[in-house]
């Protein structure tokens, strides 16, 4: 048996290349944000949580201006801003902190942060600020479950298969990885079928038919197909 790359130089790689996809992909925006955070009780580690979650609420509030006429400071706005920000994680595609220090009694950071488009389009659109072409109403969200992924070319294979796939796949969002398995979260126009009978059709999947369902794909890389 040839042998894989371990788990940490494979992370690694992985999140790398989702952060690059995602910098030239039009679902999100790029925004260099800074945040601080008061150190308390000498908890730097709460301190430096709530530094990044200040620069990440900046970054999806740069997101708003860039999307919305008005500022985001305008009274009418305030309820819908207050909602986005409560639940921020769900706008943030990724994020990586740049810089970090701690001055006095105060933690700093400078975070690149990626801001995933379409739910924060969608919600503010739901709450009369934004309209969205049709085309977007009809998209849909998947969860692209794969198991098996054993190397680095495994998961730039199915990458660069899905990015050609442009009648069906609008964008990809790298979520998650874990030893040999990775989540992808993809916007499609169509149907979950047709994605995964796309996926089928390579010869390189085995689909798991009970796990193909209105926003899910499961697919298992075949052995020996795999580099």
């Amino acid at each position: 048996m040839r042998k894989h790359l371990s788990a940490t130089v494979f992370i690694f790689i992985f999140f790398c290349c989702a952060s690059a996809f995602a910098q030239s992909n039009a679902g999100v925006f790029i925004f260099e944000a800074e945040g601080n955070a008061a150190i308390n009780q000498n908890d730097i580690a709460a301190a430096r949580d709530g530094a990044v979650q200040s620069a990440l609420q900046r970054a999806i509030l740069e997101a708003i201006s860039v999307l919305l006429p008005l500022s985001v400071k305008d009274e009418k706005f305030l309820p819908v801003k207050n909602e986005i920000i409560e639940k921020q994680d769900k706008y943030i595609n990724n994020y990586k902190i740049t810089t970090e220090n701690k001055q006095t009694e105060t933690y700093f950071v400078t975070v690149n942060v990626a801001v995933e488009l379409f739910s924060l389009k969608n919600d503010l659109a739901r709450r009369g600020f934004l309209s969205i072409s049709d085309e977007e109403k009809n998209d849909i969200i998947v969860l692209l479950n794969v198991n098996g992924l054993k190397r680095y070319s495994d998961f730039i294979y199915l990458k660069e298969f899905l990015k050609k796939r442009t009648k069906i796949v609008k964008s990809i969002y790298p979520r998650s990885f874990k030893w040999q398995q990775a989540y992808l979260e993809i916007r499609i126009s169509g149907s979950v079928r047709d994605l995964a009978d796309e996926l089928a059709g390579t010869g390189r999947y085995v689909l798991e038919d009970e796990q193909v369902n209105n926003s899910q794909i499961t697919i298992n890389l075949l052995q020996g197909e795999g580099g």
